[in-house]
């Protein structure tokens, strides 16, 4: 079964770490006060955003979630962000506990895209 290539504009805590880890996702955690990172030539199938901040974080680097990407947001000043600045399908998943909104996500790109 396809797993998505995960975005996620967090940095995440060691439960959602190795839950991730033993499904085998593939994921790259960002720290939106971090330096930005080189994401060029990286297609993302889902894009987690926790807060608005994460998105203008994303969105300094220069890049734009490819057409079909889903975003993911787990608040509605998240949604109304990604809504504002990305052409994408917007998910708002307001699921405040960091691993169920990551497993929400996951299942919710997979009724999406697995057929």
């Amino acid at each position: 079964m396809k797993t998505p290539l995960l975005y996620i504009g967090q940095k995440m805590s060691e439960s959602t770490h190795q839950w991730l880890y033993d499904q085998q996702i593939e994921y790259i955690e960002i720290n939106p006060n971090a330096p930005a990172a080189n994401l060029e030539g990286v297609v993302f199938d889902v894009f987690l955003f926790f807060s608005p901040a994460g998105i203008e974080s994303y969105r300094t680097t220069g890049n734009f979630p490819p057409p079909a990407s889903l975003i993911m947001a787990n608040e509605s000043s998240t949604a109304q962000a990604a809504w504002r600045y990305f052409t994408n399908k917007v998910f708002l998943l307001p699921e405040p506990d960091e691993l169920s909104f990551v497993q929400y996500s996951i299942a919710r790109w997979m009724k999406e895209n697995v057929k």
